[in-house]
């Protein structure tokens, strides 16, 4: 399917006119307002307004790094159980990283997080955090033996 972006995702930018998976489209890129279909009928209404949407794009990407570099300064400490040897019952999975974050007042999405695989011991370990966009920062998150 032929879309174009009218929001910054990943390596594609605003206006940008992209062929992609039905699928994904349908299922990802329309409902989240990220893209619209790329008709000719459609590139023309938006070829008008391609530098306003890349002005505002360029606000909330703004917006999106402020966020992100709160996110950064921020160590993120998880108290789980653990068993003699120091590791978890459970995992840690960003689900519950984005919890935490929640609890500091930021609202990420747990589909946000991305973590290479889920924390099974304790230690320290980095993040992804996507905060919108296709701005992202990593963090470190702290797993401590609950006392």
């Amino acid at each position: 399917m032929k879309v174009i972006f009218i929001e910054n995702h990943e390596d594609r930018k605003v206006g940008d006119v992209h062929e992609v998976a039905d699928g994904y489209a349908r299922n990802f890129l329309l409902p989240r307002g990220i893209v619209k279909v790329a008709t000719e009928e459609e590139i023309k209404n938006l070829e008008g307004k391609i530098k306003k949407l890349q002005a505002e794009e360029e606000k909330h990407v703004a917006e999106s790094q402020k966020i992100a570099d709160k996110i950064a300064a921020e160590t993120l400490v998880i108290v789980e159980e653990v068993n003699e040897e120091g590791h978890l019952y459970g995992s840690v999975t960003p689900k519950e990283v984005a919890e935490v974050l929640a609890e500091k007042g930021y609202e990420i999405d747990g589909a946000d997080i991305v973590m290479e695989e889920s924390i099974h011991e304790l230690g320290e370990f980095p993040v992804i955090v996507r905060t919108g966009h296709g701005v992202e920062t990593e963090i470190k998150v702290k797993v401590e033996r609950n006392k």
